[in-house]
């Protein structure tokens, strides 16, 4: 039998970003969305606390984590704004060739 239950890692990471999401994404999320606006703030905020770099190698000053805990990651970001989640993770597009086909010093 397989077992799905999270790791006390991954229900730490889960708490961390549902209480990122509850207090900094969820009461600024219509604001943003109705004034136009960029959330500068939150986005610095998600970047300090290691959001932004999740799944960069450790060694290059990322968090490190593997698929399966970024995906806890964003279940609880998208909970707290879709469009900001979207913005949080979309960085990996940028830094996902690098990873794959880049060189150390890139």
């Amino acid at each position: 039998m397989i077992d799905f239950s999270l790791t006390e890692e991954q229900k730490a990471l889960q708490e961390m970003a549902h209480e990122f999401a509850e207090k900094e994404m969820r009461p600024q999320a219509a604001k943003y969305d109705k004034g136009e606006e960029f959330p500068w703030d939150i986005m610095k905020k998600a970047f300090e606390v290691g959001l932004i770099s999740c799944e960069i190698p450790e060694e290059y000053g990322g968090g490190g984590l593997n698929h399966l805990d970024t995906v806890i990651l964003s279940e609880e970001l998208a909970w707290g704004c879709a469009g900001m989640y979207t913005t949080i993770m979309a960085s990996s597009l940028a830094f996902t060739p690098i990873m794959i086909f880049g060189s150390d010093e890139q």
